[in-house]
């Protein structure tokens, strides 16, 4: 069997995902064709995918204009989306004409999701299935009877292609869908799929913490992944600098920042932080054993995002290394705390939320109780659970 999988970025947990897809691919022994660009195939991440599997191949895909076109507009956003649908599209027929395909996966559908809800797949006809990390109830939904909401009105016209195997959905609310919104036969295709992560903490604690630096009465706070400002460390840091009871938090700040970050870790809060010894910084992806270092030195993973509605993969990898987490109260974050006591839900932007929440996790119980209920609601969030439920929906196809 030879599968596309379809992947323009590599950012984020766009990498992750698409290793752990061609990992399943390898134990099935199928071929892999990975249609990308050539800033993605220039990441740390993709270039060493290419250069480790021998079953893999890699297509560049045809330039396009709106690709990376900013989208603060509807008309802006539309022009985007359908540059990735025809994109998307021009791939699919030049590797089915040149090596052929069996199977096609697009591991992120929101580059095209109202492309593909208002024109169908670009696949040619060709089995399908997709993963959405935007689909998500909000608080205000989910109630049966009432009117189904646009973005959902979009997804069922996705949900309704012939070819499509299944869409999954990484967001835990989307097992609230009412019943009434779609046919039984649109629901059998639409699938949550639990967001995985690797548990790649290998490292002991004690030697971890010694090589950053950080002392055993230290409370250690992650942030980690692709650091920009929707990650919301200025909430964070603005408190740890105006309290005095604070003073026992080091942060660690470990990934890529953009330029905004950048700007930010040059100013008077940041600074004091850095004079202090309390602000390690990684300004860089981190491979899996330098991934594994930060998570074993750390006691707090910060969630604290601003205008992030949906679920996150660093969650899911603080309650794979059982840590606890300051959170954002918003969305599929602030659910998860709630219902399964993972950490702490703050509402971010008020300072006194956000104090009552580091003030909290400065007990070790608190933190210890929290770490054990977030391990144990991520135990099955795995990379092996994650890859044989996408490609096991092509069992029957390729039977």
């Amino acid at each position: 069997m030879r599968i596309l999988i379809i992947e323009p970025h590599a950012n984020g947990h766009h990498a992750s995902y698409l290793r752990w897809l061609v990992l399943e691919a390898e134990r099935r022994k199928w071929q892999v064709v990975i249609a990308t660009t050539p800033a993605a195939l220039r990441h740390p991440a993709l270039s060493m995918l290419a250069s480790e599997f021998s079953n893999v191949r890699m297509h560049l895909m045809e330039g396009s204009r709106g690709i990376n076109l900013q989208s603060e507009s509807m008309p802006r956003l539309l022009w985007r989306e359908f540059s990735y649908w025809a994109s998307f599209k021009s791939a699919v027929r030049e590797i089915s004409e040149s090596t052929g395909i069996d199977l096609i996966v697009l591991p992120y559908v929101d580059y095209c999701f109202y492309a593909l809800g208002l024109l169908g797949g670009p696949f040619r006809g060709m089995p399908w299935c997709a993963i959405s990390m935007r689909l998500a109830l909000s608080f205000s939904e989910g109630t049966a009877g009432g009117a189904v909401p646009w973005k959902w009105r979009i997804a069922g016209r996705i949900l309704r292609d012939r070819s499509l195997k299944a869409l999954f959905v990484i967001n835990p609310s989307v097992q609230d869908l009412p019943l009434d919104w779609y046919s039984p036969k649109k629901r059998a295709r639409l699938r949550y799929l639990a967001d995985p992560a690797e548990n790649s903490a290998s490292a002991s604690r004690e030697k971890s913490r010694s090589a950053l630096g950080i002392t055993a009465t230290t409370v250690a706070i992650l942030v980690f992944g692709s650091i920009d400002e929707r990650k919301g460390i200025d909430f964070l840091i603005e408190q740890l600098v105006s309290h005095d009871d604070f003073k026992g938090y080091t942060v660690i700040l470990a990934g890529k920042q953009s330029e905004e970050v950048r700007a930010q870790m040059r100013g008077s809060n940041c600074e004091r932080l850095r004079s202090e010894g309390r602000l390690i910084v990684y300004d860089r992806f981190l491979d899996a054993e330098a991934q594994g270092g930060v998570f074993a030195a750390a006691d707090v993973v910060w969630v604290g995002y601003r205008s992030h509605f949906y679920m996150s993969g660093v969650l899911v990898l603080a309650g794979r290394n059982g840590l606890p987490v300051i959170g954002t109260s918003d969305g599929e974050i602030g659910r998860m705390i709630a219902k399964h006591g993972l950490g702490i839900a703050a509402r971010i932007q008020e300072p006194k939320s956000v104090a009552h929440a580091l003030r909290a996790m400065l007990n070790e119980s608190v933190r210890s109780e929290m770490g054990g209920k977030a391990r144990a609601v991520f135990a099955g969030h795995t990379v092996e659970n994650f890859g044989t439920s996408v490609l096991g929906e092509f069992d029957t196809t390729s039977a």
